[in-house]
């Protein structure tokens, strides 16, 4: 059933010790796709900057009270790697409360960054979000912790480098991760000065660098420590009698499930002439085609040794940059219910079907054959 039905109640129904961590949650497609785990009757994990906001929005559901004991909102930064480790060790105390053990069966790697707001605009968001944790304090689906909403995450924005020192130092919130990252204060006024146009719209030589980094951080850095933290949570070891080593081994039923939430941006395209990219957002089709290769580079192991079906999905057009906003009349060829069934379909394909989809590219239901080399 190539479809968004299946991955809709009551077609889906997941029982109440499926748990799933979802980032981004505040928010468009995250927002709703964890609203429609929680209807199918999921336990969620939901991760934002902004986590009194995201409560704020989640109780004003209607059916917000027949689910608020299965979701939990965490705050997390991911332009910080202390607050993505600090997400791992909550993720694993909320699963032992939840259901007894450390057992995840969903990771939606959802969040995703192109542009970076002014800092005047965080700072207004921090502030209603100041505003928002007091009117929303005494519902329970927050958790409770050390995090605040920090003005560009608190500190210089995540490089690779400094992942392995931060790992010791979780209780640390606002630790520098590398004297090797180029920071806003490292750059001239002509680097940081303010555009009438945002970086999706921009070349090469106009993206700020600030924008380059933060970036990668949120869309490539942190999906890649999420699998390597959490995978062992995940699946069940592997069966010396199984046979789990091909995607066509499709008749044994993910134990677990990775969705790694992409774009076409990450991809070749057919012509050399397409105006997709064009010159274009270079930023984010380098991070959306490394987040492409995690999947092409782990799924293979993440089945075979687990039993998790990790996939990449386009979940298709349904927001737009500033710049077009108003193209089309403000409408997208997608609502996010669309965008929802298209992410959620490799977990419905196992848990109503009983197959396997894994380590593909998705798009419309469907894995998208790649051929670099054609219309060369």
């Amino acid at each position: 059933m190539a479809s968004s039905r299946i991955s809709a109640p009551p077609i889906l129904t997941l029982p109440a010790t499926f748990t799933a961590l979802v980032t981004g949650a505040r928010v468009n497609l995250g927002y709703h796709t964890a609203l429609q785990l929680l209807r199918c009757g999921a336990r969620v994990l939901a991760t934002t900057r902004y986590p009194g906001d995201a409560v704020a929005r989640y109780a004003q559901e209607h059916d917000y009270a027949s689910w608020e004991s299965r979701l939990r909102v965490f705050g997390a930064d991911f332009r910080s790697a202390a607050d993505v480790f600090a997400l791992v060790k909550n993720t694993r105390q909320c699963l032992s409360s939840w259901t007894g053990s450390e057992r995840l069966h969903l990771l939606v790697n959802n969040a995703a960054q192109t542009l970076t707001d002014s800092v005047s605009k965080e700072e207004r968001a921090i502030e209603r979000e100041v505003n928002l944790l007091e009117a929303t304090e005494g519902l329970d689906i927050r958790v409770r912790d050390h995090y605040r909403a920090r003005v560009r995450g608190g500190g210089p924005l995540m490089a690779l480098g400094g992942v392995e020192q931060e790992r010791g130092l979780i209780q640390q919130s606002n630790t520098d991760l590398s004297t090797d990252v180029t920071t806003t204060s490292d750059l001239t006024v002509s680097d940081t000065k303010t555009s009438t146009t945002s970086s999706w719209a921009q070349n090469l030589f106009s993206i700020p660098y600030e924008d380059v980094i933060s970036a990668h951080s949120v869309n490539t850095f942190v999906p890649l420590i999420l699998i390597r933290e959490l995978l062992p949570l995940m699946g069940t070891p592997r069966s010396s009698t199984s046979d789990q080593s091909s995607p066509q081994s499709s008749s044994i039923k993910p134990a677990a499930y990775i969705i790694n939430v992409s774009s076409r941006e990450g991809i070749f395209e057919t012509h050399l002439n397409s105006q997709s990219k064009a010159g274009h957002h270079v930023h984010t089709n380098m991070s959306k085609a490394a987040l492409n290769m995690i999947t092409e580079t782990e799924a293979a192991g993440a089945w075979r040794e687990r039993r998790v079906a990790m996939n990449t999905v386009d979940p298709g057009y349904m927001s737009a940059a500033p710049e077009c906003e108003a193209g089309h009349g403000g409408k997208r060829p997608l609502g996010w219910g669309d965008g929802v069934g298209r992410v959620l379909w490799p977990v419905a394909v196992g848990e109503v079907e009983g197959n396997a989809v894994w380590g593909r590219f998705l798009k419309h239901f469907g894995a998208v054959e790649v051929e670099p080399g054609r219309g060369r």
